[in-house]
């Protein structure tokens, strides 16, 4: 297997990211309603950890601490430098395991599962994977950002 170029690993950041913006903004939006995002396979999962207290910190729904840290990642992928790289591991690395905590209560705690919630640690975790891949495979490097040619 070919190692990506790390131009490629931060298009591929870029666009998990904006997708976890996404899933992120959706969870906050259907909260402000005063209500709980819809699960698209039925149940009432996402609306039993909505209503629960563990969704929100000082009164802010959490899915708002997503996506600071989700807007913070796709910030980071568009600079080839050793503070974007160690600064989008430690913000994934942060966020994979708030996202594995979060994980517990849904299964532990609350004993319900919102798929949306689901979605979006599995996309914390790619982007952990992606950051550390960078982080390891490009630190120290002033070169990394120029593409492959061919």
């Amino acid at each position: 297997m070919k190692f990506p170029t790390e131009a490629r690993l931060r298009q591929i950041i870029a666009f998990v990211a904006a997708l976890g913006i996404g899933v992120a903004t959706y969870i906050t939006i259907a909260d402000s309603g005063g209500g709980a995002p819809t699960c698209l396979a039925g149940g009432g999962g996402c609306e039993t950890v909505a209503n629960s207290s563990y969704s929100h910190i000082a009164g802010v729904n959490v899915a708002v601490f997503g996506i600071v840290g989700y807007v913070v990642l796709l910030a980071s992928a568009f600079f080839a430098d050793d503070l974007a790289r160690f600064g989008g591991f430690a913000v994934a690395l942060g966020g994979f395991g708030f996202s594995v905590y979060l994980t517990y209560l849904e299964l532990f705690k609350i004993e319900a599962i919102c798929q949306w919630c689901v979605g979006s640690a599995v996309l914390m975790t790619i982007l952990f994977l992606l950051n550390t891949t960078r982080l390891i495979g490009y630190a120290g490097t002033t070169d990394a950002a120029v593409p492959e040619k061919g």
